[in-house]
């Protein structure tokens, strides 16, 4: 009879756990954080609950009670670095709002693309950590074309960074050929901020130039997203890697040689492993 209950008693955890997930993943967090509260009413000691729970409840500007649940998982779990990384941002952004709560995230789905389509980098002459804390995996970004510089600007406008030359004045060229281009957020952590760009229209007059030509470049994969780590906490470290011009292009290298901060994504993380908070920041 004991082992039974125990039994039913893991299963129910298993099954709040997976539906606080999907709420998670579908941003719908006024549901996932009356989930992981039920989940909490029966399983007090789960500290993937207590990240979750505070993950949910910064996204609805809750701080004071989400640093309530990150503490309770620090407690609980003293080396856990997912609560500690939440709180250590939370501390940076004070009273500030941050964008996430702003705005829709966007989801794997909308971001897988063919290789060449795609490229991540970390920004150049970042803003303040304050301001790139107001950013979270899964934001938008938006690019704004400076000259023959890339600027990356939060959905409100407030400047981010640039996109590094090499890769920068490539996209720039390609967007004056009228090609068109998305960007969100997949990391932020330690003043800097990585996003991921998508080439989402090419024009028919530059068919054939590849946006981002790459050697040993995987396309982003859906299971690394870190549309649900509002806060870093990976231990890590991005493998570098060397983006290339195109012969196809015609273009200089300079234009398209190694781009500062480019990478390839680690090991794939678990849903339960982002819906945690964590993700791929190196420590």
């Amino acid at each position: 009879m004991a082992l039974e209950q125990a039994e039913e008693r893991a299963k129910i955890r298993r099954e709040k756990s997976k539906a606080a997930i999907a709420l998670a993943m579908e941003s719908r967090w006024e549901e996932a954080v009356a989930v992981n509260r039920a989940i909490l009413g029966l399983f007090p000691d789960d500290v993937e609950a207590h990240n979750r729970l505070g993950k949910a409840l910064v996204e609805l500007g809750d701080y004071r009670q989400a640093r309530l649940a990150f503490h309770k998982a620090l407690e609980l779990a003293p080396s856990n670095t997912i609560a500690r990384k939440n709180l250590e941002r939370l501390a940076l952004l004070g009273k500030e709002q941050p964008q996430a709560a702003r705005g829709r995230k966007l989801t794997p789905q909308e971001f897988l693309a063919e290789s060449g389509k795609t490229g991540v980098v970390v920004l150049e002459s970042p803003a303040s950590p304050r301001t790139l804390a107001k950013m979270a995996p899964g934001d938008p970004v938006l690019l704004r074309v400076a000259g023959n510089r890339l600027v990356a600007e939060s959905a409100a406008g407030e400047y981010l960074g640039e996109i590094g030359p090499r890769i920068g004045r490539r996209v720039v060229r390609l967007m004056g050929g009228g090609n068109r281009y998305e960007a969100v957020v997949t990391r932020v952590g330690d003043g800097e901020l990585a996003v991921l760009v998508r080439e989402v229209y090419q024009s028919p007059d530059q068919r054939g130039i590849v946006s981002f030509p790459s050697r040993g470049v995987e396309p982003f994969p859906s299971e690394s997203w870190n549309a649900l780590a509002e806060f870093e906490g990976a231990e890590e470290e991005d493998e570098e890697v060397e983006v290339e011009a195109a012969p196809e292009s015609g273009w200089e290298e300079s234009d398209a040689g190694p781009a500062r901060g480019s990478s390839s994504r680690g090991p794939a993380r678990s849903p339960e492993e982002l819906a945690n908070g964590e993700s791929e920041e190196q420590e």
